[in-house]
């Protein structure tokens, strides 16, 4: 995995070098191997090597053999032997063994479209001096992240927005567009960030830039993917083949490999099928939690440790080290994150870093086979939907100025609105009716439609779509997954120099569960149906049918004990939060400490928001 920087100046970049230089050794943790630089009238690249395929002969920027090409790329592309073998047949000559020059001999033999041939995650910036254009790509999925800016005359991009601070081409000011998204949801979703002026590239999308501009398109998306009917033993049978091949093909590395074994189905599936591919022993991490059993996974995590003899490595979280941490993961994650997970993910990335280079993860499973409870909740109330007429429904919104619990109010909302405008994904926690209270009157008034258009945007493109689950699994994969599961994973694992792989995200098992029929993912009150059972055979029962965790922090205990009166300094004397209701976060704080409801997740996004302001204050 690397960090890599393009800028593209029309004046050159005689008087730009040392910035450049300055701008990537920020991304030294994303590479700590190697760095080079290639500069050439317009453009600059630079990239930071983290080694793992290829550790001699990787140096990038890498060139074609007649230096027309150079090229600047972070990821893996795990089909690349494959690709490489049909270009040697082609007649192209390789001067490596790594994946990066697959990429330049492809690009000269099909242009673009060589995309359709990568299977992997991945960013690269592709310089071409015949054409005097630059070409920026990102992963179908967006595991590998991409961010730019733009004036219509130059364009930089870089894997970290710090990068692009310190060229000096944007400035580190709040984007209150975005605001109302952040509340709500507890991440930034793109294309905007909370950077004014910095963009992300889509997934599946690339750019072309020169001096005539830039275009942007898409090259991948999986929402007109045909729906087929499949039995439930076929389909079984081919989710279990497909997903152990999607983990033997990320296995490629000149590096040792590990697993984060959280102790779920997902994590713990892979490690099934590593052990499957004779890879042994295998290093599993996982964290624990002093406290009661039930806010951990780790006992499931041994569980599956001693079934297939791993070497199990445990890392305990205190909640006295919390706000250092905060503060590590504002810095890490650059835009404001609201997921306490990843404090836990940066902490255990150090820990492995020890022994491996290359970690796998479940990342992904529930978008691509529906784990999620709320996707059931909310297709059933879709259904309703469908067969009530919309004046049924008027007399729910009543009960949201009542003084009930704040879930509840938020199912009220659902209740009123259709799918495609009450639906904001899996991790939404503020809702319209909880707004008037939590947010100022000025700021309620004036938040903007950035929100509502962007899930509008995804929606419409699944118009034709008429199963909710799917339509659901299709924005969460859009949004929630990519811009904060996906960001999280890259940013908490790089900050440690290591290499995080995704194989629930190879885009062909996406595909496929995309196809399947949704009764085959959310059945009755389980999620991820035809997933649990090809793997039931793989792992105990005990791991396959129990309760969904999800990486639990026992933020809710400590927010309302241990760690509260450092909260409550933080949040009401703070001059950084205007857009919020003082006297809100004080109620919010006194229901925390009494018990009475779970303000973690909102309290977390005011910690976060503040500790992201000061962060930038003092960069400034």
């Amino acid at each position: 995995m690397c960090g890599i920087l393009a800028w593209f100046r029309p004046e050159g970049h005689d008087a730009t070098r040392e910035k450049v230089r300055a701008a990537v050794r920020l991304m030294s943790h994303r590479g700590p191997d190697d760095d080079g630089f290639h500069y050439d009238g317009p453009i600059a690249l630079g990239h930071r090597r983290l080694g793992i395929i290829d550790l001699a002969a990787g140096h990038q920027p890498m060139f074609n053999e007649d230096g027309s090409l150079s090229v600047t790329y972070n990821g893996e592309i795990y089909n690349f032997a494959e690709t490489r073998d049909l270009l040697l047949s082609k007649g192209h000559q390789f001067r490596t063994r790594s994946d990066t020059e697959v990429i330049l001999h492809a690009y000269e033999e099909w242009g673009a479209d060589c995309l359709e041939r990568f299977n992997g995650m991945f960013a690269f910036a592709l310089w071409d001096a015949r054409r005097r254009s630059l070409w920026v790509v990102r992963d179908r999925l967006g595991v590998k992240p991409l961010y730019y800016w733009a004036d219509g005359r130059q364009f930089a991009c870089a894997s970290e927005i710090k990068s692009l601070l310190k060229l000096g081409v944007a400035r580190p000011v709040l984007n209150e567009r975005v605001l109302d998204a952040y509340f709500s949801l507890g991440y930034v979703p793109g294309p905007e960030t909370m950077f004014l002026g910095i963009r992300k590239l889509e997934p599946g999308c690339h750019l072309t830039v020169s001096e005539a501009g830039l275009t942007r398109r898409q090259y991948w998306d999986f929402a007109g993917i045909p729906a087929m009917e499949m039995g439930e033993k076929e389909a079984g049978e081919r989710v279990g083949a497909l997903l152990q091949d999607c983990v033997r093909s990320q296995l490629v590395s000149d590096v040792p490999l590990g697993v984060f074994l959280s102790g779920g189905v997902d994590s713990s599936a892979i490690v099934a099928m590593m052990d499957a591919c004779h890879r042994t022993p295998i290093n599993t991490f996982t964290v624990g939690y002093d406290g009661p059993q039930s806010e951990s996974e780790e006992v499931f995590a041994r569980l599956v440790a001693r079934r297939f003899r791993t070497r199990h490595h445990v890392f305990t979280l205190q909640p006295g080290g919390f706000f250092d941490s905060l503060r590590e993961l504002v810095e890490n994650a650059e835009e404001p994150l609201v997921e306490p997970a990843a404090i836990a993910l940066r902490q255990l990335s150090r820990l492995a870093r020890r022994d491996v280079t290359v970690l796998l993860s479940g990342e992904g499973g529930d978008e691509v086979f529906g784990g999620y409870a709320l996707y059931r909740v909310m297709a059933r109330v879709n259904r309703l939907h469908a067969v009530l007429p919309p004046g049924f429904w008027r007399p729910f919104g009543l009960f949201t100025g009542l003084p009930i619990k704040e879930k509840h109010r938020k199912h009220f909302d659902w209740l009123t609105q259709p799918l495609e405008r009450s639906y904001q994904g899996t991790s939404v926690f503020l809702t319209e009716s909880l707004k008037g209270r939590f947010y100022n009157p000025d700021f309620f008034a004036a938040r903007g439609d950035y929100l509502p258009a962007t899930f509008q945007s995804h929606f419409e493109k699944v118009c034709a779509v008429r199963d909710p689950i799917r339509r659901m699994l299709y924005v969460d994969t859009k949004t929630w997954l990519a811009d904060d599961l996906l960001l999280k994973a890259d940013k908490m694992t790089m900050a440690a120099s290591v290499e995080l792989r995704v194989p629930f995200l190879d885009h062909r098992l996406v595909e496929f569960a995309t196809a399947l029929p949704s009764d085959l993912k959310c059945r009755g009150r389980e999620g991820k149906w035809i997933f649990k059972r090809a793997m039931q055979d793989r792992l105990p029962a005990e791991i396959v049918w129990r309760e969904k965790m999800g990486f639990p922090v026992p933020v809710r205990r400590w927010f309302g004990r241990e760690l509260l009166p450092r909260v409550e300094e933080m949040l009401t004397g703070s001059d950084r939060l205007p857009w919020v209701s003082r006297a809100e976060i004080r109620r919010l704080l006194a229901a925390q400490a009494a018990g009475r409801e779970d303000h973690s997740r909102l309290i977390m996004s005011l910690l976060v928001l503040n500790t992201w302001r000061e962060v930038q204050e003092q960069a400034v």
